[in-house]
């Protein structure tokens, strides 16, 4: 077996009025030991995108979550379901949907405007979703 390990920077699609490029970079190993991941990012203490791989723990980088990889388990769970029923992966996939609306409507702007939207609007439906999984 052979892995690429892939690190990425910058936004999902590129950006005209950023003069820094996306970075792409594709790190070949033998293996998924986290060890390849730690060699790579030693001394970076930076915020680190995954997918919830635990190699990347092991780093010393702080973890930033994916809802994507997040709502697949909700997803997962909803066909459990059974057609036209609604349960407890619905309430959270709502509130993921809204945090992907406040995503969509602050992606052309800048910095400091997603900050303040992702503050009004994020963290409130964040707040929600945290308190409806502590019940």
């Amino acid at each position: 077996n052979s892995y690429m390990w892939v690190y990425c920077s910058g936004r999902d699609s590129p950006d005209p009025n950023n003069p820094i490029p996306n970075i792409v970079l594709y790190d070949f190993h033998n293996s998924r030991a986290a060890a390849c991941v730690v060699n790579y990012l030693d001394g970076y203490q930076g915020y680190l995108h995954v997918d919830g791989y635990q190699a990347y723990a092991k780093t010393e980088a702080t973890l930033i979550g994916c809802w994507a990889h997040a709502r697949r388990k909700f997803i997962d769970a909803k066909k459990l379901q059974g057609k036209n029923k609604t349960g407890k992966a619905d309430v959270v996939l709502s509130l993921i949907q809204k945090l992907y609306g406040v995503e969509s409507r602050v992606k052309d702007k800048s910095v400091d405007d997603k900050y303040t939207t992702r503050q009004q609007a994020s963290v409130p439906i964040l707040d929600k979703l945290k308190a409806w999984l502590e019940q």
